[in-house]
């Protein structure tokens, strides 16, 4: 043992003679301290024969208040205030519902451990007011402190996205609307492409109303909308919508004037146009929107920044007078773009906005909408009977080319859900999958 060890040690047991001695109800307690302390110190690279081959003991960080375990040959450290608040008992966690039953207010926030040990692939914990808490070493190394472990955590809740342009339509993400119907794989596996690109073409769904909401059943319910449940689009002579006219359809994301807008849209088709046009337009929103920040930042922070109004009037369903403010990028917490707001249609025009900034939000907006026409950033497929596009809302948008002639007899059974119950129906399948394996 060299001179550097020895003094390591020696201010590490000054720092312990510091501790108060309420936190050990017993020598043995102390004892194991002790020994982790000289175990911890002795056991390092400049000196790795001394107590190798054994895994150290839990113990209780007193300068940083945390636990701190070894987990799979890694030191890793949970702070006590989250493993009192994340107690596994009886008392405080109901497992068939998994959420807590006891509050905050219901336990002292500066609690202390007064004793911890190993127990079978866990570590038992023993606090000052007598309560006891046991955690399993795999439900410590999935919820881990660390950043590589919360990143892992992330992803599992949301999917990474999967950024495309005009290169898509040579490898359109397709799914089969029969084996999507009888297979759960089929079904998991159409709900994380339509994560993943946002976009997937459902083929060979019956033609007749009817598919669309038994789709959402399987996934589980429809959004109502004013449209109603399981709505129709077709050329109406008093349309409440201009997907009821010939007119070309701009790109858009739907339902911009409500604040809880659909997550998915579901566009089946039952009878397509007969002439020129009819052709459903998609582009990614996001990848749209990465070129903006990337080439035109300022624009792209306009767009963030700048709150405007989206509008429906009319009467279909219910009598309906919808409007919401909200920016035209929205980002979540971490900054993450998270959902697009855009239809000319719907921007109303009321403008919210300093005088000096108008032209230039006008500037920007028509940049990001160059960006997404530009043939390298969308593609175009016309729906035969049968197809059935479902778009993640509030990242892909969708358009039309305009029905030639006029006259059509073009007919979609349309429906929305919720990206919650998307996300949830994934994770209740996977699950279900990786019990049954």
């Amino acid at each position: 043992m060299n001179s550097r060890t020895l003094l390591r040690l020696s201010l590490k047991l000054r720092s312990y003679a510091t501790v108060p001695k309420l936190l050990f109800n017993t020598k043995n307690t102390e004892r194991n301290l002790l020994k982790t302390i000289v175990h911890r110190t002795l056991s390092t690279k400049s000196d790795p024969s001394v107590l190798t081959g054994s895994t150290p003991s839990p113990w209780l960080d007193v300068s940083t208040r945390r636990l701190v375990v070894n987990l799979s040959g890694v030191e890793e450290q949970f702070p006590w205030v989250w493993l009192r608040d994340s107690c596994q008992c009886k008392q405080c966690f109901e497992p068939i519902s998994s959420c807590r039953v006891v509050n905050l207010t219901e336990w002292d926030l500066n609690v202390r451990p007064v004793g911890v040990q190993a127990v079978d692939s866990g570590v038992e914990i023993t606090w000052e007011d007598g309560h006891v808490s046991v955690f399993g070493l795999d439900w410590l190394t999935s919820r881990s402190f660390t950043l590589e472990k919360r990143v892992e955590f992330r992803r599992n809740v949301s999917m990474p996205q999967t950024l495309w342009g005009r290169e898509l339509i040579d490898d359109v993400p397709t799914a089969d609307y029969n084996h999507i119907m009888e297979d759960d794989k089929a079904l998991l596996n159409w709900l994380e492409n339509l994560d993943k690109y946002g976009f997937v073409l459902v083929r060979n769904t019956p033609v007749r109303e009817g598919p669309v909401p038994a789709l959402q059943e399987r996934v589980g319910f429809e959004k109502m909308t004013h449209y109603g449940p399981g709505y129709t689009v077709v050329v109406r002579a008093d349309p409440a919508n201009i997907s009821h006219t010939h007119h070309r359809i701009f790109f858009h994301t739907d339902l911009t004037y409500y604040d809880y807008m659909p997550g998915a849209v579901f566009l089946h088709c039952i009878e397509q146009h007969a002439g020129e046009g009819g052709e459903t337009m998609l582009t990614d929103g996001f990848h749209a929107a990465a070129i903006l920040k990337t080439d035109y930042p300022e624009m792209y922070k306009l767009l963030s920044e700048t709150v405007t109004s989206f509008r429906d009037v009319g009467t279909d369903y219910i009598q309906f007078d919808k409007i919401t403010q909200l920016p035209f990028l929205i980002h979540n917490a971490r900054g993450e773009l998270s959902r697009i707001n855009w239809s000319h249609f719907a921007r109303d025009s009321h403008l919210d906005v300093d005088l000096e900034l108008v032209e230039d939000l006008f500037k920007a907006m028509r940049t990001f909408d160059d960006l997404m026409n530009s043939e390298e950033n969308h593609i175009r497929l016309k729906m035969v009977p049968g197809d059935m596009v479902t778009v993640k809302n509030q990242r892909i948008l969708h358009g039309r080319s305009e029905l030639q002639g006029g006259v059509s007899g073009r007919h979609l059974q349309c429906g929305y859900m919720d990206w919650d119950e998307i996300r949830s129906a994934a994770r209740v399948i996977r699950g279900k999958m990786e019990s049954d394996s």
